[in-house]
């Protein structure tokens, strides 16, 4: 497991307007992912965790 996986929920709430993708936390602590450019895409999650350190990171 990558040292830095982390299983708490997202600390801050993105909503920058030239970003394809936003998020933020509903009052029940779930975090939502959104595509600002479809309003019909999104989901919803319990928790987010950060996928794979940098250096773990490898080209197809």
């Amino acid at each position: 497991m990558c040292p830095c996986t982390t299983m708490e929920p997202a600390s801050r709430d993105t909503t920058d307007s030239d970003e394809q993708y936003g998020s933020f936390t509903t009052g029940g602590g779930d975090v939502v992912v959104y595509d600002t450019e479809n309003p019909t895409a999104w989901l919803q999650s319990s928790y987010a965790v950060q996928v794979g350190c940098s250096s773990e990171r490898k080209s197809a």
